[in-house]
């Protein structure tokens, strides 16, 4: 936990950037007496003797501020897998059914089961057909990118040769109101043969 939490803070920072942490374990062994699947957890700090909750002081915008634990610490939440025996009626029941044994149904709404799903297929595949897919994948991807480098080069060439074109076009008017053909170089850029074929 106290890894999670540094892995989430910069060097440097101060504790009150600390973001607060939810740990969420996926358990699939017994770890003890419970009728339910899920079990939440926070900590709650009592005084030995007197039987008072702690309340931590924060300090925000310069202001001490007095918190309990359970709004500033982790929260620990675990996930008795091997103890689901339920219809999956809520979202959260399909994903325990789907650690359990490994099935979505083909009508789910639970949010990300449907990405699950696709990955699941990705990992039943033979290490010869996950070969064969990513290599797949890494061909539309250059396909896409050299696509996306021919609109881009595209997309400057016609800029270059609007330009170009603009450029005649002004060489042209100053050119048929009588500005030497020296000055029309200098200002435009072109060479003394375009300008004199215009």
């Amino acid at each position: 936990m106290a890894k999670a939490i540094t892995e989430h803070i910069s060097i440097g920072e101060g504790y009150e950037k600390i973001k607060k942490v939810y740990s969420i374990s996926i358990l699939y062994f017994d770890i003890g007496i419970g009728t339910d699947y899920i079990y939440h957890g926070q900590n709650h700090f009592i005084g030995v003797h007197t039987g008072d909750h702690l309340r931590v002081n924060t300090r925000e915008h310069d202001v001490l501020v007095s918190r309990l634990p359970a709004e500033i610490f982790p929260e620990y939440i675990l996930v008795r897998v091997n103890e689901f025996d339920k219809v999956a009626l809520t979202p959260l029941d399909e994903w325990i059914e789907y650690l359990k044994d490994g099935t979505i149904r083909p009508d789910t709404t639970a949010p990300g089961l449907k990405e699950a799903r696709e990955k699941l297929k990705y990992y039943s595949m033979s290490p010869q057909e996950r070969l064969i897919y990513d290599r797949h994948l890494d061909a539309i991807m250059i396909q896409n990118d050299v696509i996306d480098t021919a609109k881009w080069e595209g997309r400057i060439e016609g800029k270059a040769e609007g330009l170009a074109e603009g450029m005649r076009q002004v060489a042209s008017k100053m050119k048929n109101t009588g500005v030497d053909i020296a000055t029309i170089v200098k200002c435009t850029g072109l060479s003394e043969e375009i300008i004199l074929s215009l």
